[in-house]
């Protein structure tokens, strides 16, 4: 950016010296103007800014002394310096007044004005930078500020900060947390509603939805009750709220009407974990601890809930659960033979015990999920299942355990698990039934010319069971093994017939068949016509 100057001189020789004289382009300077007066360059001063003021003391209209003054309160920054042909000392201490950086006796030099422009140029350009460098660090702190506040807010609420500490820091940042008493709400959208980042467009549309969950709640909040709401650290939303002494514990209308707000908002469920009112600063860390736990009740009461910690059901020897193996049979008999009913209603049953356990810890409900998992994947394992078959190699389904968010999610999730291996068996059945049977008709492709070939000697040699094979070739084909064969043989002799001069007895004895006239009579059944009649057609 070019430094402006402005020159004041009534002697038109002094004014066009150093209006011609000087090298100003070189010197990185625009000179805007030369005035012969006062007047005429205050007006010039008011035209735009300048930077350095080069001025006589006498002139007419207005005297330097006058116009530096002027010239000050227009533009607080500039550099002024003083022409003089007066030595005198009460000069030099009216141009000390108004700052003047230096007081210059004529005549002088070219080279000690260039000394002096240059001087003041550098002090105009060092302001320029140090005025630059306060702006983008009062832009990176105003940037910064809800950062920090955030980072404050969050070490308040995991109590790492005492209460003088804490004082000082809500000052330091202006957030207004003056009363004695707090309870700590933490609202968490359901984890189907928060979509995840798009990477090629980088948008996380979640963080988005979560700012606007936030500002929902402050709004809501802004003529309901002294809060400070802020984001937390787990995809969630943390309201410090001002309680009073006469208060229950939980304030338990407020977050009903604000979940029901968010919901009309935005669309969104979510649920709110309640915090019990605590005295201090020092306490809100408690209130935050009690609202993370009373989040976590979710799982058994369902999604879209609102849960204050007292109504949680503490038991010092909760109640003890036995899952009978009973249902762990009957459960996997279900899946064995693809009864989706059977499955619904066994995990049913087992959900039922469990719910109806008094007091018992979400970390118990899920150990005994796992330990109920355990003994009937075992089961279902000797029965040739493989889970990772199903699921690959990374799946496990105790890990799963741990990650559903609610009773109803786990249950659902459960069944389809089962429900998916029950689909597995059945199909991995019928590709074993399939490639039995492809077997079946393979080994009868080879071997039809064998006289004796029966299902007995087919089933014998593929290992199964007589009356069971019969029934699976026929449910696979559509036929019965003695009709395959049957189809097979004439197929043969088909091609025997068209392609060789072979005698219809040589024929039947190499298709497998031992009396020519049998096999004339189920050739005709078959295709229509007698052999003979087939080779002259």
């Amino acid at each position: 950016m070019t430094v402006k100057l402005l020159l004041a001189d009534d002697e038109l020789i002094i004014r066009d010296g150093i209006r011609n004289k000087m090298d100003w382009s070189g010197m990185g300077i625009e000179l805007v103007g030369a005035a012969e007066n006062g007047k005429v360059a205050l007006d010039m001063l008011k035209n735009g800014p300048v930077d350095i003021l080069l001025t006589d003391i006498h002139m007419p209209y207005m005297d330097g002394i006058q116009l530096c003054r002027e010239a000050r309160k227009l533009h607080p920054n500039i550099k002024i310096v003083v022409l003089s042909g007066y030595e005198e000392f009460e000069f030099a201490q009216q141009a000390l007044e108004f700052s003047a950086m230096k007081y210059m006796l004529k005549p002088f030099t070219s080279r000690e004005l260039e000394q002096i422009v240059l001087q003041a140029k550098q002090e105009v350009t060092g302001h320029r930078r140090a005025e630059s460098t306060l702006q983008l660090t009062m832009k990176r702190l105003q940037e910064s500020f809800p950062l920090l506040r955030e980072k404050v807010l969050t070490r308040l609420v995991e109590g790492r900060m005492n209460e003088r500490e804490a004082r000082q820091k809500l000052e330091s940042l202006e957030i207004a947390l003056t009363g004695e008493r707090f309870a700590v709400w933490v609202v968490e959208p359901e984890a189907d509603t928060i979509p995840s980042a798009d990477a090629q467009n980088g948008v996380d549309a979640g963080e988005l939805l979560l700012l606007m969950l936030r500002d929902e709640i402050e709004a809501f909040m802004r003529n309901r009750r002294r809060a400070l709401v802020f984001s937390g650290l787990n995809a969630n939303i943390v309201c410090i709220v001002e309680g009073d002494d006469g208060e229950q514990t939980h304030l338990f209308d407020l977050p009903e009407s604000l979940k029901s707000h968010v919901f009309a908002s935005l669309d969104m469920p979510v649920s709110i974990g309640l915090g019990g009112v605590k005295h201090g600063l020092e306490g809100i860390a408690g209130s935050y601890r009690e609202a993370l736990e009373a989040l976590e009740y979710r799982f058994l009461i369902g999604d879209n809930s609102v849960i204050p910690v007292d109504y949680i059901n503490f038991e010092d020897e909760p109640d003890r659960v036995t899952i009978s193996e009973k249902h762990i049979e009957k459960l996997t008999t279900a899946v064995r033979l693809g009864n989706k009913a059977g499955i619904r209603g066994e995990l049913d049953a087992v959900f039922a015990a469990i719910r109806g356990s008094a007091g018992l810890p979400i970390s118990d409900i899920k150990l005994y999920m796992k330990e109920f998992l355990a003994v009937a994947l075992r089961q279902l394992l000797q029965s040739g299942v493989r889970l990772k078959e199903i699921y690959g190699k990374e799946f496990d389904p105790y890990s799963a355990v741990d990650h559903y968010r609610t009773m109803d999610d786990m249950q659902r999730g459960l069944r389809t698990m089962f429900a998916e291996i029950s689909d597995f068996v059945r199909d991995k059945r019928g590709n074993k039934t399939r490639s039995v049977i492809q077997r079946a008709v393979e080994y009868i492709d080879v071997h039809y010319r064998i006289e004796d070939l029966s299902i007995n000697r087919l089933s014998e040699e593929l290992q199964m069971n007589t009356s069971y094979f019969s029934r699976l070739f026929k449910q696979e084909m559509g036929c019965t093994f003695t009709e395959y064969l049957t189809r097979t043989r004439i197929e043969k002799a088909k091609h025997l017939l068209r392609g060789t001069t072979m005698r219809v007895s040589e024929i039947t004895f190499e298709v497998g068949m031992k009396d020519p006239f049998y096999f004339s009579t189920l050739f005709k059944k078959v295709t229509g016509v007698n052999p003979t009649e087939y080779r002259e057609q």
